[in-house]
C-alpha cells in the first residue's frame, strides 16, 4: 500500500476537498473494500468526500491527468459488487453530498444532492401530502444516486416504475470533469433514460430533480396464505390477466416466513404456510373495494387458505416491515447466503420456482424465496457456509443454473441489483457479442477515457489491458466531417475511415493504452487521436460531392426487396430534403431491411427511416435523403402474452391496429402521439412523443422495454428484453427512442401494456383562459387521477366541436378507471370547479374515444403550416401561455389552433403562415420565454424558409458534444438522416 508521504496524488486530492475528506490509512478503506455483497473485494488506492458538483469535477480532473480510474458510491448497499474501485482506483463517496435542496409542490418534485438517503426524501415530502415512489427494500439506508445508478425498483414499482420513470433531471460530472445537464425538458437524445441504470460507468450523477407523487387517497392490503408455492405463483398472474395493477404484488416462500418470525420483524405470518402473497392496492376510495374483493377472490380461487386484511395504518407497516426485513432475517437460518436477482415472465413463474428448489436440491443446498411476483422478479437465497470451500463452489454452480434457467423463460439476469462485477460473466446469456459492443460504443461516448468505474457491467478479454478488442469498419476515403464545434468541413483522406469499439475493465498500468484505445476516432487514421480533454468524436456528415445515382440504386436494391417495393419517393414532403432523386423501399423482413443498410454502407447513400410517412417534414432540413426505407410490410404482432401484459410487434404495425388487436383480451398500450390512424408502432418510438394521455400514463419512452434495431452497417442489434422489469446492461431502447431515425432503424419493439378501463369519460368546462387555468389547478391538486387535462383555443375546440363559450376555451379532463371511480371524480371535479351558475358552463362526454382520438389527429391535419410545441413544468404553462399572448399579438393568438397540458407542461401551436422575418422573431421571443421558464421550444412543422432562418430544436450545448459522440459511435459515416436532429446531427 502506498503510504501519503510517497503518494502525491493523495496530496493533491487533499487540495481540492480538504484534509478530513480523503482516506488513504488501510485500516481507513477497508470498509470501501466491498459493498453489500462481501463475495467481492478490492482495496481503493484512496477515498474521497466531494461536497459539490464542483468539488466532483476537480476531482475527476485531477484523476484524468494522472490517469486513475474511479468508482462512485452512494452508501454502498448494492448487490452487484458495482461500488468497487478496481485496479487501484479511486472511490469517490457522495455521502456528505446529502442536502434536499428543495421541494417545489406546484410542479410535484425535489431537488437533491444525490448522497440523500432514499427514505428522507419521502419523510421530507410528506407534510405536503407527496412522496418518492421507488422504495427498495434497503431505502432506509441506500442513497438517490446508488438508486440512479442501478435504476432501483421496489416493492411499488409494478404499479409505479422504476428509478427512471421519476428522474427528470441530473446533473452530470463525465470523467474528465466536463458537468452536463441531463433534463427531460430539453430536446436531443433521451441521454437521461440511458444513464440511469448505467451503474456508474458513464459519470458521476451529483444533483437529481426528482417526480414526487401524491399520497394515495385509499389503500387496502391483503395477506394470502397458501400452503403451496405453486397455488400461489399462479394466483399472481390472475391477477394481472383478470385487469388489476395492484400498487405491489410480493411474494414469500415459507423458509422465508419462518425466518421473518422469529426475527424482530415477526408480523403474525402463519408459520406454518409454503407461501405468503402481500397484495397492495391503492388509488381513490371509490371501487377500491371493489377491486380488493376480486383480488381476495382470485387469490381463493387458486387456493389460499386465509386471506387477511390489514385492520389500520399499523398493521399494514407492520406488514410491509416483514416483507423488507427478509433479508436481515435470513441470518437466523444460515451464516452466509447468495442472494440471485433475475426476472422471469409472470406466466413462468410457477415453473422457474420449482427449478430453483431442485437446483437447491441438486447442489444440497437450502433454498429460499422472497420476491417482487408482480414483476417476475425473483430473489432466492442460496444458503451456505463459506468457510467450507466446496460449499462455496456448489454455490457458484448453482446461481449459474439459476441464471440460465430464468433466461430460458424468457427473462433476464437483473431486475434491480445489476450486473456489476457479479453477473458480467452472465450478460452473453442474454445479449450477443454484437450487442455488447453497441453498448461498450454508447458507453465509449460517455466516457472515452476508460476511467469511469472499469471491469463492470460487459464481460471482457483479458489482453490489451483487458480489454475488449477494437473492431475495426473501413469505409471509402471520402469523408465529410461535422467538426465538434457543429460547422461542416470537407475532408478527404488517403486512408480509410476507422472507428473503433471501446474497451473498459481498464487495468492501472494500461490506462494510457486504454485512453488511446477509446479517443481513437473518425479522422481517418488511428494515430490521430484527440486530447483526454477534447470534447471527443467528432460526426462524419454527408459528403456533398458523392452523387446519387438513383437508377443503379433502384436496380440494386430490386434485387433484395423486388422491383414491385422499390419506387420513387416524390410523395414524400418535399421539406426534409432535397428528394427530387430519391427513392423508396419496402423491405418484408428484417433481414431484408439489414440487407438494404449493408448495400446503402458501400455505397454511402443517405438513409431516412419511414414508417407510414407521417411526418417526414419532422426536424432540421435534411443535407441529403438517398433512401427512404419504408417499413410498412414489416406490421406483424409477433407475440401478445395477457398474463405478462407484454406484447412484441414489428415496427410497421399501425398503433390503431395493434390496440385494437390488444382490445380482444381487454387489455392497450395507452399513449396517444400526434396520429391520424397511419402512425405506427415504430413512427411512435421514433419521435418518442407524448399525447395529451401521457399525463394520466406517460410517454412511449416508459412502454417500450425491449427492441430490434438494425444499425448504419447492416447488423442488428438487441436492447432491452421482454420482461417489465431488467437492469441487465445499458438501457439502449431509451436511447433509440425519441432519436428520429438519426442512430438506427428500428425493426421490432416490445412494449408493456395496461388494462382497458371500465370506463371512461370526459368533463368538458368552457371559460376565459385565466379561470381554466386555475380550474385546471384546482383539479391536478385534488385527490383525483384525470388521465388528460387539456385546455384548448376556441379554434380548436371548433375544429372539434366543442363548445368553447363565448370567450377563451373549453378545459377537457378524461378520467378513465371502474365505473364508480369515473363516476364519483365528475362529480368531485363538478364540485370542486364552482356553484350551480358556473357548472352551466360544464358537460360531460360519456362517450369520449372519438373526441381524444380527433384531438390526436390535429396536427397531421394542418401539414405547410407552422407548428411548435413547447415543453414545461406544469405550473408553468399560465406564464407561458400569458408571454405568448403578448408575444403574437391579440389577432395571430385568438387565430391560432392550440393545446395547452395543463397536468404535464405540454403546449402545441398550430398558425398559419405569416411573413418569415416576423415569425422567426415570434419563435424566439417565444423560445427565451420557455427556456427562462426552465423549459424548451421546438419547431414541429414549417415551411422552408422558417427552418431556414431559425434553428428547430434550439438549445443543446451542455449535450451537444456529448451527442455526436453517441451518433459517431452508431452512425461513423453519418448516414441515418443527416442533419435532421438537435445539435446538427
Amino acid at each position: 500500500m502506498i503510504r501519503d508521504s510517497v503518494d502525491p496524488l493523495s496530496d493533491k486530492l487533499r487540495d481540492i476537498v480538504g484534509r478530513d475528506a480523503v482516506l488513504t490509512e488501510r485500516d481507513e478503506l477497508l470498509v470501501y473494500e466491498c459493498d453489500g455483497l462481501p463475495q467481492h473485494k478490492s482495496a481503493p488506492r484512496a477515498v474521497v468526500f466531494p461536497r459539490s458538483t464542483e468539488e466532483v469535477s476537480e476531482v475527476l480532473r485531477a484523476l484524468a491527468r494522472e490517469r486513475v480510474p474511479f468508482s462512485p458510491r452512494g452508501a454502498g448497499t448494492g448487490l452487484s459488487g458495482g461500488a468497487l474501485a478496481m485496479h487501484r482506483g479511486v472511490v469517490i463517496e457522495l455521502a456528505r453530498m446529502r442536502r434536499l435542496l428543495r421541494i417545489d409542490t406546484d410542479n410535484r418534485l425535489a431537488v437533491v444532492q444525490t448522497g440523500m438517503v432514499n427514505a428522507q426524501l419521502s419523510r421530507a415530502a410528506a407534510p405536503f401530502g407527496l412522496h418518492y415512489a421507488p422504495d427498495p427494500s434497503s431505502q432506509a439506508a441506500c442513497t438517490i444516486g446508488g438508486n440512479i445508478a442501478e435504476n432501483a425498483g421496489g416493492i411499488h414499482c409494478l404499479k409505479y416504475g422504476t428509478t427512471v420513470d421519476h428522474v427528470l433531471a441530473a446533473r452530470v460530472v463525465l470523467a474528465g470533469g466536463e458537468v452536463i445537464e441531463l433534463d427531460q425538458l430539453k430536446p436531443g437524445y433521451d441521454l437521461l433514460g440511458v444513464f440511469v441504470g448505467s451503474e456508474g460507468t458513464f459519470g458521476i450523477a451529483t444533483e437529481a430533480t426528482l417526480r414526487l407523487l401524491p399520497d394515495a387517497p385509499a389503500v387496502r392490503t391483503l395477506l394470502a396464505d397458501f400452503t403451496d408455492v405453486d397455488d400461489a405463483s399462479r394466483a399472481v398472474s390472475a391477477i394481472i390477466a383478470e385487469g388489476l395493477v395492484p400498487a405491489a404484488l410480493e411474494m414469500m416462500d415459507g423458509a422465508i416466513i419462518r425466518a421473518v418470525e422469529s426475527s424482530v420483524f415477526a408480523a403474525g405470518l402463519p408459520t406454518d404456510a409454503e407461501a405468503a402473497l402481500l397484495v397492495e392496492l391503492d388509488g381513490l376510495e371509490a371501487g377500491l373495494d371493489e377491486d380488493t374483493a376480486r383480488a381476495e377472490s382470485i387469490c381463493r380461487h387458486h387456493g389460499a387458505r386465509n386471506v387477511l386484511r390489514a385492520a389500520d395504518e399499523a398493521h399494514r407497516k407492520k406488514l410491509w416491515a416483514a416483507r423488507k426485513g427478509a433479508f436481515g432475517a435470513m441470518g437466523r437460518i444460515s451464516p452466509d447466503t447468495m442472494l440471485q436477482d433475475a426476472v422471469v415472465p409472470r406466466s413462468r413463474l410457477p415453473e422457474v420456482l420449482a427449478a430453483t428448489y431442485r437446483i437447491g436440491l441438486k447442489h444440497n443446498l437450502r433454498v429460499a424465496n422472497v420476491f417482487h411476483a408482480g414483476d417476475g422478479n425473483l430473489h432466492p437465497f442460496l444458503c451456505f457456509d463459506a468457510r467450507h470451500p466446496e460449499e462455496v463452489l456448489r454455490v457458484k454452480e448453482a446461481g449459474r443454473e439459476l441464471m440460465e434457467t430464468c433466461v430460458r423463460a424468457g427473462g433476464s439476469i437483473t431486475g434491480e441489483h445489476g450486473v456489476g462485477l457479479d453477473k458480467s460473466a452472465y450478460l452473453p446469456l442474454i445479449f450477443s457479442a454484437n450487442d455488447m459492443d453497441t453498448m461498450l460504443r454508447v458507453r465509449a461516448a460517455f466516457d472515452p477515457s476508460g476511467l469511469c468505474n472499469p471491469s463492470k457491467i460487459i464481460p471482457t478479454s483479458r489482453s490489451c489491458g483487458e480489454a475488449r478488442g477494437a473492431k475495426r469498419q473501413d469505409f471509402p476515403q471520402r469523408n465529410n466531417i461535422l467538426d465538434q464545434h457543429g460547422s461542416v468541413d470537407e475532408a478527404k483522406h488517403d486512408s480509410p475511415l476507422e472507428t473503433q469499439s471501446v474497451g473498459q475493465d481498464v487495468g492501472s498500468q494500461h490506462v494510457s493504452e486504454m485512453m488511446e484505445l477509446e479517443t481513437a476516432t473518425f479522422s481517418g487514421s488511428s494515430s490521430s487521436l484527440p486530447s483526454p480533454s477534447s470534447p471527443g468524436i467528432v460526426v462524419p456528415a454527408k459528403s456533398s460531392s458523392t452523387s446519387f445515382d438513383a437508377q443503379a440504386a433502384r436496380h440494386a436494391l430490386a434485387h433484395i426487396v423486388g422491383a414491385e417495393h422499390v419506387s420513387g419517393a416524390k410523395e414524400l414532403d418535399q421539406q426534409s430534403a432535397s428528394v427530387s432523386e430519391a427513392i423508396s423501399v419496402a423491405p418484408a423482413s428484417a433481414e431484408e431491411a439489414c440487407e438494404v443498410l449493408r448495400l446503402a454502407a458501400r455505397e454511402r447513400w443517405a438513409i431516412v427511416p419511414a414508417g407510414a410517412g407521417t411526418w417526414p417534414g419532422a426536424g432540421n432540413l435534411m443535407r441529403r435523403a438517398d433512401v427512404f426505407i419504408e417499413t410498412r410490410r414489416l406490421s406483424r404482432l409477433i407475440e401478445h402474452q395477457p398474463a405478462d401484459l407484454i406484447a412484441i410487434a414489428e415496427a410497421g404495425l399501425p398503433l390503431n391496429a395493434l390496440n385494437a388487436e390488444l382490445a380482444q383480451a381487454g387489455q392497450w398500450l395507452p399513449i396517444d402521439p400526434p396520429d391520424d390512424g397511419r402512425a405506427t408502432i415504430g413512427g411512435v418510438a421514433a419521435t418518442g412523443l407524448a399525447g395529451a394521455q401521457g399525463y394520466g400514463y406517460g410517454a412511449p419512452r416508459g412502454f417500450v422495454i425491449g427492441m430490434r434495431v438494425a444499425l448504419a452497417d447492416g447488423s442488428m442489434v438487441k436492447a432491452g428484453g421482454r420482461v417489465v422489469k431488467n437492469v441487465a446492461g445499458y438501457d439502449l431502447c431509451k436511447l433509440f427512442t425519441g432519436s428520429y431515425g438519426t442512430l438506427g432503424l428500428i425493426l421490432e419493439l416490445t412494449f408493456k401494456l395496461r388494462p382497458l378501463p371500465a370506463q371512461t369519460a370526459t368533463l368538458v368546462v368552457a371559460g376565459p383562459i385565466i379561470k381554466l387555468l386555475r380550474a385546471a389547478q384546482t383539479l391536478r391538486t385534488a385527490k383525483l387521477l384525470p388521465t388528460a387535462m387539456e385546455i384548448l383555443s376556441q379554434k380548436m375546440a371548433a375544429s372539434l366541436d366543442l363548445d368553447a363559450g363565448e370567450a377563451g376555451g373549453p378545459l377537457i379532463v378524461r378520467f378513465a378507471g371502474t365505473t364508480r371511480a369515473v363516476a364519483y371524480q365528475l362529480e368531485e371535479s363538478q364540485r370542486l370547479l364552482g356553484d350551480d351558475e358556473r357548472q352551466a358552463g360544464m358537460d360531460v362526454w360519456r362517450a369520449d374515444a372519438g373526441l381524444w382520438r380527433a384531438l390526436a389527429a390535429i396536427p397531421l391535419k394542418h401539414e405547410g403550416e407552422i407548428i411548435w410545441r413547447a415543453q414545461l413544468r406544469p405550473a408553468q404553462v399560465g406564464p407561458f401561455m400569458e408571454a405568448a399572448g403578448q408575444t403574437l399579438g391579440d389577432e395571430i393568438f385568438a387565430s391560432s389552433s392550440w393545446q395547452a397540458g395543463a397536468g404535464d407542461g405540454r403546449v402545441r401551436f398550430i398558425s398559419s403562415h405569416v411573413e418569415t422575418e416576423a415569425c422567426v422573431s415570434s419563435l424566439q421571443n417565444l423560445r427565451s420565454t420557455a427556456e427562462a421558464l426552465g423549459g424548451s421550444l421546438v419547431v414541429e412543422s414549417a415551411p422552408e424558409e422558417i427552418k431556414r432562418a431559425f434553428e428547430v430544436w434550439g438549445d443543446t450545448l451542455s449535450t451537444s458534444a456529448l451527442m455526436r459522440r453517441v451518433k459517431a459511435q452508431l452512425d461513423p459515416q453519418g448516414l441515418f438522416c443527416p442533419g435532421r436532429f438537435a445539435a446538427g446531427i
